[in-house]
């Protein structure tokens, strides 16, 4: 697979969980790694998963907070991305 390639998909582990690891993670938010990993042990990263059903049925949200910014992705089962969205969230709430 390219790299370009790569970039269309979030990989499984072999208890089929979704993986993104830190250097992705970290450019999609313009940090570091090591800044990354800073505001992981401060608790200021946040993320879920959230599986569909009926007409999302296959298919599965994954988000990520960080501050007021967020990234969502909608990921099939294979774990090609189908929609990638970046947005500014209005902070004080606790959804991801």
């Amino acid at each position: 697979m390219t790299a370009d390639q790569t970039s269309l998909f979030i990989e499984r582990n072999e208890d089929g969980e979704f993986e993104i690891g830190a250097e992705r993670l970290a450019r999609r938010f313009g940090l570091s790694v090591d800044a990354l990993h800073a505001m992981t042990a401060r608790g200021q990263v946040r993320s879920s998963v959230e599986k569909g059903d009926g007409d999302d049925e296959g298919r599965w949200r994954l988000s990520f907070r960080i501050g007021n910014r967020r990234w969502r992705l909608t990921v099939r089962g294979d774990g090609m991305i189908e929609d990638d969205e970046f947005s500014i969230v209005p902070s004080g709430g606790r959804s991801v």
